[in-house]
């Protein structure tokens, strides 16, 4: 079976690369903008399973060329800085909507059968122009279930996801090695997390079999930033540091949901279940424990090879 990443060079894509080529079957494109790291993945794997296409999804005809003879498209693609976009909306709308809607053109006229969808918690009752791109993205590809039957459309929504490139993780671990400082925007802020690794797999198993009138929400846990930040210091062996709260940032919740507040199965960030210390520790440990000989480096990527 064909399947086709886009933004396959990313967290996520990296992730679904090592996942779905366990599976000798399977062959795989990655489709991204980075030529750079898809040489750097070329080199790590070296199969023909996998092959690459350098491209963007504002461009409908390379994602048309991309999907020829492609069964499933997993759509990971996007831009995600929340500061970053609320200064730069044109770009964010012209990526993660319109972006998504040529995904959504592309994969119905080359006849692919199935395209997965990365969504966010951001996307629920959205204050910042990267949730609202991508609740926009999730109501146009269930209207596309509704209108057609050729192509099926699956929505996942995220939490934060441990591991990934820039992420709050690796920069609370990183001033706390160098400055012995934590940065935090609030100190009551919760967040849900899950594993990269969990993420992915929770696709895999399930996508097949995902309802198209809503999202896919996978069981996921919180904790407040800052239980991270203590966490983290004990696991760098760090016994004194200080916290300083900046503020939240434009466009930031104190608290995230993964279902509206206007309906009646509201799941938020500070009242659902919430990680233990222990749980914490083994979840943050992979992710940071390096940080303490060498807190410039990035875990996972691909210079450095796989974090694991």
């Amino acid at each position: 079976m064909k399947f086709l990443i886009l933004g396959g060079t990313g967290t996520l894509g990296r992730e679904l690369t090592r996942q779905l080529l366990t599976n000798p079957t399977v062959r795989l494109i990655c489709f991204s903008r980075d030529e750079l790291k898809q040489k750097q993945l070329a080199e790590e794997y070296k199969t023909d399973a996998l092959r690459f296409r350098v491209g963007d999804i504002r461009d409908v005809d390379a994602l048309e060329d991309a999907m020829a003879g492609v069964h499933t498209v997993f759509h990971v693609a996007a831009l995600k800085h929340i500061d970053w976009l609320e200064e730069n909306p044109e770009e964010s709308v012209k990526t993660n909507v319109i972006g998504t809607m040529n995904v959504a053109r592309a994969a119905e006229r080359r006849g692919v059968r199935h395209v997965v969808f990365s969504s966010t918690d951001k996307a629920v009752d959205p204050i910042n122009v990267y949730g609202m791109c991508k609740g926009v993205s999730e109501k146009l590809l269930f209207h596309r279930n509704k209108i057609q039957n050729e192509t099926l459309y699956s929505v996942y929504r995220w939490g934060n996801v441990l591991g990934s490139r820039g992420s709050f993780i690796h920069a609370l671990a990183k001033s706390l090695v160098k400055e012995r400082i934590a940065y935090l925007t609030h100190a009551e802020m919760t967040r849900f997390w899950i594993r990269i690794e969990d993420a992915v797999k929770y696709v895999l198993s399930s996508y097949r079999v995902a309802p198209l009138h809503q999202p896919m929400l996978p069981k996921m846990k919180a904790a407040p930033v800052i239980d991270l930040v203590r966490v983290i210091a004990e696991i760098l062996d760090l016994p004194s540091y200080k916290v300083k709260e900046i503020g939240k940032r434009p466009g930031e919740k104190l608290h995230e949901v993964l279902m509206s507040h206007h309906t009646t199965e509201t799941v938020s960030s500070d009242l659902c279940e919430r990680y233990t210390d222990e749980e914490l520790k083994a979840l943050l440990e992979p992710l940071v424990s390096h940080f303490r000989m060498d807190p410039d480096r990035f875990p996972g990527d691909p210079a450095w090879g796989p974090a694991r």
